[in-house]
């Protein structure tokens, strides 16, 4: 009688972890998306703004070793 007692609480208390698990994980998931979706995104590649030296320019940086 006990040892059922034992096993039906811990199954519902196995049950319920489970469960708030899956809703934790979901509210993340929908909060991702959310925050994805209501901001532009920021960052990335600029390869407009790059500035290639032009040919025959020396560049003002030195490789030094010790």
């Amino acid at each position: 009688m006990v040892d059922m007692q034992l096993l039906n609480s811990t199954l519902v208390a196995l049950a319920v972890l489970t469960g708030v698990a899956i809703a934790l994980s979901a509210a993340i998931v929908a909060v991702a998306a959310i925050i994805r979706r209501g901001y532009a995104r920021t960052g990335g590649s600029q390869r407009g703004l790059l500035q290639h030296p032009a040919a025959g320019t020396r560049d003002a940086r030195r490789l030094v070793l010790r």
